[in-house]
């Protein structure tokens, strides 16, 4: 399996993004649920479940929404605390939601999902750009096409570098780059991918976008790996 490139701040701080429900699930799960667990001596392993979910009903893709939220066991009858704490986080981040409602037990009564509108979400103008980018095409672009070397399993650079040298990148490097063998009357011949060289130029556009974002941000060092 090919996954994707994931793009960071060098320096160790992770970019914990909120512009979609579905980032706004994990960031969380990462910023509420975790020091939760923790708080009581527990840790908890994300393989086995998601407590924070989108709805089905909603796109995901999309800065509001509904998160729906299923109760941990050990917050059984808890329910108050968990609310606040990320009525909290919400407020934080200046994201409005409408009112919380609930799935509950049919026999007990108890609370199983906490239902959350997400109705405004201002951080969709604030986070990240996306970049979507193989590990296979991310040496391509990275390494063959910018210069840049991995070392210790990432890619290392600076916002400014990196702008600058996507926008040294021409036409005829990225045809280079995607050439591959041809059938012709006249034999086989290298010839570059026109599918290919879009999918590069849009990476090289992702990229750019995130080195810029960084630039804005001050963040002095990125990373992809």
């Amino acid at each position: 399996m090919n996954r994707n490139l994931r793009f960071a701040i060098a320096d160790g701080t992770t970019v914990l993004r909120t512009h979609r429900i579905m980032d706004l699930c994990d960031y969380l799960t990462t910023t509420v649920l975790e020091p939760l667990f923790a708080s009581e001596g527990c840790k908890w392993d994300h393989r086995f479940m998601n407590f924070f979910f989108f709805d089905n009903d909603c796109d995901p893709l999309e800065p509001i929404g509904t998160i729906r939220f299923r109760v941990p066991p050990m917050y059984a009858g808890r329910v108050d605390e968990l609310e606040r704490a990320v009525g909290d986080e919400f407020r934080r981040l200046k994201i409005k939601t409408g009112p919380f409602a609930y799935e509950r037990d049919p026999k007990l009564q108890t609370v199983k999902v906490i239902i959350i509108p997400v109705t405004e979400n201002p951080t969709a103008l604030n986070d990240p750009p996306d970049v979507n980018m193989g590990q296979t095409r991310g040496c391509l672009v990275l390494r063959d096409l910018l210069g840049y070397q991995r070392t210790n399993g990432r890619y290392e650079f600076t916002p400014e570098d990196l702008i600058k040298r996507v926008s040294m990148v021409t036409e005829n490097q990225i045809a280079a780059c995607t050439a591959g063998p041809v059938k012709t009357p006249d034999g086989i011949r290298r010839a570059p991918s026109p599918v290919s060289m879009k999918a590069i130029r849009r990476c090289l556009e992702e990229i750019k976008q995130f080195g810029l974002w960084a630039l804005r941000n001050n963040y002095a060092r990125l990373a992809a790996a």
